[in-house]
């Protein structure tokens, strides 16, 4: 017989139950500055449609966060200690329209390698097999996510330099490495958000196959392999696009209105999907008049996509 599961007190619940109800689950209005890293074209393009739904942000999730917020404070804190000065947290930095955007931790000037040079500060914690390949090879080989953000980060904001800060949350070992703005590469992690904003249909996926180790841990992964429907909404719909008028603006083709936050995710009746979003279902009709897109699934069974469709 299994043993019985020792009890959680009900002052523990009572915490856990308070963090989970703290907030909504989150959801970035456009592109964030932290997925510009991220390999797979694919991948951005449907988070950036909301193609999935939410993440859900549960008791531990948000431990996580404001431990990392925490650090943050910690790391910051580190260079006040040794006499620099420190300021701009938070500032934001925006690009692609408004549709790519972040948040530096900071600025800071004094430190002694160059005293009068302005750097970006990017603070992050690690797990000690993330930390260790960072403090080996430097971030552009051992996090080269982190690289991609702040080298954004520093060519918005017309610097060109980043002290880049990790701490190792198995021992509190630290690393700290100053970098160098590569504005070919930064124009072109840019111009290639750009391009997946833009493209009107999901770009093709990086996984060659369901069980590729890359897409393991893919939030997207259930709707890119067509196992779940994507979400119906303004941005799943191929009336809409993105407009680059430095707002992050959306626009309706069907009702000729630019879309507010809330209509995004509100849609209309007349919702259509964008049709490769859909996959594994084959087109088999399309009424103009009823505004109607029909399709066959793989097990025979049909589906009426459209403004008539309940």
């Amino acid at each position: 017989m299994p043993p019985i599961p020792k009890p959680t007190s009900s002052t523990q619940r009572a915490i856990q139950e308070a963090l989970a109800n703290q907030g909504e689950d989150w959801e970035s209005v456009g592109v964030p500055a932290g997925d510009i890293g991220v390999e797979c074209d694919r991948a951005i393009w449907l988070a950036f449609r909301r193609a999935s739904v939410p993440e859900e942000i549960d008791w531990k999730k948000r431990r996580i966060f404001e431990r990392g917020n925490i650090e943050e404070d910690r790391l910051l804190d580190l260079l006040r200690l040794v006499g620099c000065e420190v300021w701009g947290q938070q500032d934001r930095v925006r690009a692609a329209g408004g549709h790519l955007r972040g948040k530096i931790d900071g600025r800071v000037l004094g430190l002694i390698e160059a005293p009068k040079t302005e750097h970006v500060v990017e603070c992050k914690s690690a797990k000690d097999e993330y930390f260790k390949p960072v403090k080996k090879n430097g971030v552009k080989i051992g996090m080269p996510k982190h690289y991609a953000t702040f080298q954004f980060y520093m060519y918005g904001l017309g610097l060109n330099r980043v002290v880049y800060m990790m701490s190792n949350k198995n021992d509190e070992d630290l690393h700290i490495e100053r970098v160098e703005l590569d504005v070919e590469f930064a124009m072109r992690a840019i111009a290639r958000i750009e391009r997946i904003i833009n493209a009107p249909e999901p770009p093709s996926r990086l996984c060659g196959k369901r069980d590729d180790f890359r897409g393991k841990f893919c939030r997207q992964a259930a709707v890119c392999w067509g196992e779940e429907m994507p979400r119906s909404h303004c941005r799943t719909c191929l009336h809409s696009t993105p407009l680059m008028d430095g707002n992050a603006g959306w626009d309706c083709a069907r009702w000729a209105k630019p879309l507010s936050l809330a209509e995004q995710d509100e849609g209309c009746p007349a919702h259509l999907f964008v049709p490769s979003l859909l996959v594994g279902l084959d087109q088999i009709d399309v009424d103009e008049d009823l505004e109607q897109i029909t399709y066959r699934r793989p097990d025979g069974t049909i589906f009426v996509d459209g403004a008539t469709n309940a």
